[in-house]
């Protein structure tokens, strides 16, 4: 099983390439949005291994951090588990070109991934990036992005534009 640790040092080894996809490499909104959800995962993965647990599928990571679920001494409060959650949906749509809002199954629609995702999956990730480090007293690198339908506020503390 990784470690806490470990997980933190791929975590910032997602951050790296994250940014350095963003700003080396046009079109690859997709790729971002992926390395995104995968970088919160280690993020998700070192708070669940800190109780010496490890999880191998998705839907049991989301069942142990759900706030809702009265048995888990792991979740997480409900806005960071939003963000946990529509990072994975983001994610998804970038790998499948899918909608998990779309409910058709014979929906013959491919969901591409734009610049607003790309902007709300790092807002995303830059809060689950704020609750992890104050939880557990790590530091992670700011990550400049380029991303024009990013609005970088007083509330973003891991993102900043070149």
């Amino acid at each position: 099983m990784a470690t806490f640790h470990e997980h933190i040092i791929q975590a910032n080894c997602n951050i790296a390439f994250l940014q350095s996809i963003n700003q080396t490499i046009d079109n690859c909104i997709d790729w971002q949005v992926t390395v995104a959800f995968y970088t919160a995962l280690h993020l998700v993965n070192a708070h669940i291994s800190s109780s010496g647990l490890q999880y191998r599928r998705h839907a049991d990571v989301k069942d142990v951090l759900n706030p809702y679920n009265k048995l888990s001494l792991l979740k997480l409060p409900e806005d960071e588990y939003t963000a946990y959650v529509s990072l994975q949906s983001l994610s998804r749509r970038a790998r499948y070109l899918v909608s998990e809002k779309d409910g058709n199954i014979e929906t013959t629609t491919a969901f591409l991934t734009y610049e607003k995702h790309l902007a709300k999956a790092l807002k995303h990730l830059d809060a689950l990036m704020q609750y992890f480090t104050a939880k557990y007293n790590f530091t992670l690198p700011v990550i400049v992005v380029k991303c024009s339908e990013l609005k970088i506020t007083p509330a973003i503390k891991y993102l900043k534009k070149p």
